[in-house]
């Protein structure tokens, strides 16, 4: 090939490769003049973010007793009224001695239930491999709240499945061996701690717990509906007594208490829907609740009380949280809140005589880009922030003017001039 065919060759290739890059450019800027994001699925919780003080129906139980306790019962348990929660003992090490007693009781009692069922045939293995599954699960969640004694419970379950399987499966027989080595370890930790002084009862059914942080009788139970905002913000922590043995949580009604902005407080006075409470360090799912009471303080802060009925037991020695009151939630398409805009939309109809009539009407929606033309579309905005807005992609008929809307990774225009339905990008 001679030198001149090669830089004709070379310069009609660089040529080429210049209007490439320029025709690149020209478009790109184009474009760049209308960025877009894409429509996404998004689901949002309309809350009020505060901080919430929790009263409850809380009844101290005293330790008249001069000797050391050894509890009967665990945090969380439901007792009964003038059931025993501890018994007494002369010295630290009876009292240990027989809470061992009471741990290897308890274990004795888990293997034999756990060869009745299971020998009895009450018990499948696809039963219990579920079981094993679940238990696994349950303990891992523990573990990951951090809440030891739902572990430790739920190592105990996931344990007995384990042995339900080994049993039902013949990889053993028994666990008479067992029982009985733990039977004798019992009896021996039972003769070391001797005889109980007396024993800790309780004044009323409801919920033990050995927790007490001295907030128990900083505001009356039984006024709670008639709080004021000043009352609220003077709540103070008391002295704990020296002889606590605990406390019983006496009714499952308890009440949630917060200050809220006037805002917040309009938000929650006209919505009329089902409310949820979230306490973020005690609580990893919402908990209903019901609104009993918003106390407005002119142009101040407002007073808001919550009625909650469900307990667990990391509620049970919750006080001070921080909370999320929960007003709903919305499922639907995320758009950028820059990019709603109101324009016109055609609605063609038919008479009987097939002849088409069109309507026009101004809408609130956005531009979207199919290609190089931009449409506008109506939105249904079911959730909106400063931000951003959730629209919905199946509203109820008679919303939408022409039934047309935004679909799934539309490519929504978020900022322009001179937008119109119909206009072509070159």
């Amino acid at each position: 090939m001679d030198k001149l065919l090669f830089k004709r060759i070379l310069v009609a290739a660089l040529t080429v490769l210049v209007l490439v890059y320029v025709t690149y450019r020209l478009i790109s800027a184009n474009f760049e003049m209308y960025p877009t994001e894409n429509a996404v699925q998004a689901t949002v919780t309309d809350s009020i973010r505060t901080e919430g003080f929790i009263i409850r129906d809380e009844r101290i139980i005293n330790n008249d007793s001069n000797g050391v306790l050894s509890y009967s019962v665990s945090d969380g348990d439901n007792v009964n009224a003038d059931s025993e929660i501890a018994k007494v003992f002369s010295t630290q090490e009876d009292a240990a001695a027989n809470s061992q007693a009471d741990a290897v009781d308890r274990r004795i009692e888990t293997l034999t239930e756990s060869q009745k069922n299971t020998l009895t045939g009450a018990v499948s293995v696809d039963v219990i491999n579920n079981n094993i599954k679940s238990n696994l699960i349950d303990y891992l969640s523990a573990v990951n709240d951090f809440d030891v004694k739902d572990a430790m419970s739920g190592a105990d379950k996931l344990m007995t499945s384990i042995n339900q399987r080994q049993l039902l499966t013949g990889k053993i027989l028994n666990f008479n061996t067992q029982i009985s080595t733990l039977t004798a370890q019992s009896q021996n930790l039972r003769n070391s701690s001797g005889e109980s002084k007396g024993s800790i009862k309780t004044p009323c059914a409801g919920y033990f717990t050995e927790f007490f942080d001295g907030y128990e009788n900083a505001y009356p139970y039984s006024k709670v509906a008639d709080m004021t905002l000043d009352e609220f913000r003077s709540i103070r922590i008391g002295t704990i007594p020296d002889n606590t043995a605990g406390k019983v949580i006496g009714n499952v009604k308890w009440y949630v208490a917060c200050e809220v902005t006037p805002d917040q407080a309009s938000s929650l006075n006209i919505y009329d829907g089902s409310i949820t409470v979230l306490f973020s360090e005690a609580s990893t799912e919402p908990i209903p609740a019901k609104l009993i009471k918003i106390q407005n303080n002119n142009d101040d802060n407002a007073l808001v009380v919550l009625e909650c009925n469900y307990m667990n037991r990391g509620l049970l020695e919750a006080r001070h949280e921080p909370i999320e009151i929960g007003m709903g939630t919305f499922s639907g398409l995320r758009v950028s809140k820059r990019a709603i805009h109101d324009d016109y939309v055609t609605k063609v109809t038919y008479d009987e005589n097939d002849k088409p009539h069109r309507e026009r009407k101004k809408v609130q929606g956005v531009y979207v880009l199919y290609g190089s033309e931009v449409q506008f579309k109506q939105v249904a905005i079911l959730y909106s922030t400063k931000d951003y807005v959730i629209c919905d992609t199946s509203p109820e008929d008679k919303v939408l003017f022409n039934g047309e809307t935004i679909s799934l990774y539309d490519k929504v225009i978020v900022k322009g001039d001179d937008l119109y339905d119909g206009k072509v990008i070159s």
